[in-house]
């Protein structure tokens, strides 16, 4: 009867304890799902995310969303705060003396490399007027600008500053190179260059025309402006998305900043040479 009694406990132990065996192999997976799915769906989701916003300094490839993700541990936290002004900022005066202030709400902007504008965009028939702006600008000076593919996008309508009109001065620390006031990509004498397919602007300027464009609506600085990746600065500290004109009158004010970008790089007044 005691033999009985044990053959019939250890069979109810074995029922007890075969049921939470076989959970156990199975709560891992289980976890790993729930964790693995999420992070792919978020993960395909902000790569189709990066692809929407077109061609840009970045390859459109996973490759490339898998570096600009990397980039994303280097950006500012506020880019509607405007680089500091140095002591170094040569020159210490700025261009822009006002702006007319921007109306309406900012446009949401995202990304990186590409850095675009998502909503607010112009008409094709003002992006054509905008065009237009930068060729007349770059007709009316040819010895001193060029047209070319950008520097920072490359690809895109771009302007350079071909020459410098004031000598860079000589403290090599600050203005490593003479051949323009405030080199932007690799000292091309890049002033700015436009988006063809949301019609907003990149372009370095002067700190304090920096805080005017971000305080006045019409821009902000990028993610990266000012970043330094393992001891290498990747961006302008002054270095901001101008948003696309929304009509015709506010192109006058565009070019009045891409002159103070000019202004910045070379120490050159477009709207008076």
């Amino acid at each position: 009867m005691a033999a009985f009694l044990d053959l019939e406990t250890s069979n109810f132990s074995n029922l007890l304890t075969t049921p939470a065996s076989k959970l156990s192999h199975l709560f891992y997976p289980t976890i790993l799902i729930s964790i693995l799915l999420p992070a792919y769906r978020f993960i395909l989701k902000d790569y189709h995310a990066f692809l929407a916003l077109g061609p840009g300094g970045t390859p459109s490839t996973f490759a490339g969303y898998l570096r600009v993700t990397y980039l994303r541990l280097f950006t500012i936290r506020d880019p509607f705060q405007p680089p500091s002004l140095a002591l170094s900022t040569c020159p210490q005066g700025s261009y822009l003396s006002r702006l007319p202030q921007r109306s309406g709400p900012r446009p949401v902007t995202a990304g990186i490399a590409p850095h675009r504008q998502l909503d607010q965009k112009c008409s094709p028939a003002l992006h054509h007027a905008l065009r237009k702006a930068f060729h007349n600008l770059a007709a009316e000076y040819p010895s001193l600008i060029r047209k070319g593919n950008s520097c920072f996008e490359k690809h895109g309508l771009a302007l350079f500053l071909s020459a410098c009109a004031q000598s860079a001065p000589p403290d090599t620390a600050a203005h490593p190179t003479p051949s323009h006031l405030n080199p932007t990509c690799q000292d091309t004498g890049e002033i700015c260059h436009l988006h063809a397919s949301d019609s907003s602007m990149h372009m370095t300027l002067h700190p304090i025309d920096a805080a005017l464009v971000i305080a006045s609506g019409w821009g902000e600085r990028h993610p990266l402006a000012g970043c330094s990746i393992h001891g290498k600065r990747l961006l302008p500290s002054g270095f901001v998305i101008v948003y696309a004109p929304r009509e015709e009158s506010e192109i006058t004010t565009v070019m009045e900043i891409v002159n103070a970008a000019g202004w910045w790089v070379g120490g050159v007044d477009l709207g008076k040479a």
